[in-house]
């Protein structure tokens, strides 16, 4: 697979599960992703998707964000001319999101509990206590609700401390919300997460698994010692 095939099929992947979390509007060269809910999520709440750049599509994306009380989250991939742009527009650089993959399998038994839809405030609970969202409680908990058909919810069986969702799309396992309670840290909770997405991933020959981590959460180091390897990054710029 080529590197422009592989960034085309993890975006793919990248939309897929973004819209069991968020609404998706399809405009004229971009997608928008948005959910007022998750106000000021920049992951949930995005212009991407970008294909050329146009202005009215800028102007609607600025317009439905604003009528919602949101910034403007803008993706840029590996596109100078769409950044200048929007330097001109008034925006300005806001973080990048950075793209890893790992294909190297794992194998063995993990203390790994499933989540279904009766049990989702557990999940939910440790998400937002990871994340600092306690606000968002209602919001997260119906959308793992709503979406447990297409995604798979886990949490570790040991300590309830730690989650993560897990989406397919093209062959390819997507790691989002990888998350732990903040006095649960440092127990190596997140690599057994990761552990059991490979393990996965060695069960349905998947092609490789995928996450991805802003830049300034400073997390990226972290994930090189898992043993993941940085692909690309989109930039974001916000107004």
């Amino acid at each position: 697979m080529s590197l422009d095939d592989m960034i085309l099929k993890i975006e793919e992947n990248d939309s897929g599960f973004t819209s069991t979390w968020a609404k998706v509007t399809r405009l004229d060269c971009a997608d928008l992703f948005s959910n007022p809910r998750l106000s000021g999520d920049p992951f949930f709440n995005k212009l991407t998707n970008i294909t050329r750049i146009s202005e009215k599509v800028i102007d609607q994306a600025v317009s439905i964000f604003q009528n919602q009380g949101q910034h403007v989250f803008v993706y840029v991939l590996d596109n100078p001319k769409l950044e200048d742009y929007l330097s001109e527009k008034g925006f300005s650089y806001y973080d990048t999101l950075h793209v890893f993959q790992i294909s190297n399998m794992s194998s063995g038994d993990f203390s790994i509990r499933k989540i279904s839809s009766k049990d989702s405030m557990l999940w939910t609970e440790i998400f937002c206590s990871a994340y600092d969202c306690a606000e968002w409680s209602e919001e997260v908990n119906n959308i793992v609700k709503n979406s447990i058909s297409q995604v798979n919810y886990f949490v570790d069986s040991d300590y309830s401390a730690s989650c993560v969702a897990l989406y397919e799309r093209n062959s390819i396992l997507g790691l989002y919300c990888l998350g732990t309670k903040p006095e649960k840290r440092k127990k190596r909770l997140a690599s057994l997460h990761v552990d059991h997405a490979l393990n996965i991933l060695k069960q349905n020959r998947m092609k490789f698994l995928t996450l991805e981590s802003f830049g300034r959460d400073n997390l990226l180091e972290f994930y090189s010692k898992l043993g993941f390897e940085k692909i690309y990054g989109k930039r974001i710029f916000a107004i």
